[in-house]
């Protein structure tokens, strides 16, 4: 029987942008990397990673989950107000947030507001000082299924803000005669989405 040593790695990182002030990112995700101690050929699954990245630009902290779960996606986009003050968005209709999968190439293979209405009147989103508010997105099971093997990175982003977070899928780990490493994340910020309508 293989032994098994997991070791969990976080990576971080600072962006300083122009006029918005200072930017703190963080990213990570269960990096395993396993050291078999014993021979043999077998390859089974051990296990499955959670992707995550998170950022803060100025007191507003946006971190973006995305996890497998007993077969479906769920993806959580949390914002937490750190300030003193609320932190409001004005939308130039009734969509507040967005999720979008992407496979390697960059072609999206997923929107959440896909076949949605929203209100064309102007709306506001706002996260209280001190508070924390969750946007949820998922895929059942069978659509998941459909598009499991092409994605590569999720992207969430709150509509009309300039800031956009991504984090890579999650993926099986599998346990076999040599070390597995596994793990990806990417996190980005810009004026504008190439896939926003």
């Amino acid at each position: 029987m293989m032994k098994k040593m997991l070791l969990s790695l976080a990576v971080g990182a600072v962006l300083f942008t122009g006029t918005m002030g200072t930017a703190h990112a963080g990213f990570g995700t269960d990096i395993g990397v396993y050291f078999p101690v014993g021979g043999g050929s077998s390859s089974r699954t051990v296990g499955e990673t959670t992707g995550y990245a998170a950022f803060t630009v100025d007191n507003v902290a946006q971190e973006l989950t995305v996890e497998e779960k007993h077969g479906a996606l769920v993806m959580e986009l949390c914002l937490t107000n750190e300030g003193d003050t609320p932190y409001t968005v004005e939308h130039r209709n009734g969509q507040i947030y967005e999720f979008v999968i992407l496979n390697k190439k960059g072609k999206v293979l997923w929107k959440w507001s896909d076949g949605m209405a929203f209100t064309q009147a102007l709306t506001s989103s706002t996260v209280e000082a001190h508070s924390s508010v969750v946007y949820k997105a998922e895929i059942k099971r069978a659509d998941y299924k459909k598009l499991r093997e092409d994605a590569v990175v999720v992207t969430a982003f709150i509509k009309d803000t300039p800031y956009t977070i991504s984090a890579s899928m999650p993926e099986r780990i599998q346990e076999s005669g040599g070390s597995t490493i596994h793990g990806a994340i990417r996190i980005g910020v810009g004026h504008g989405h190439w896939y926003d309508d």
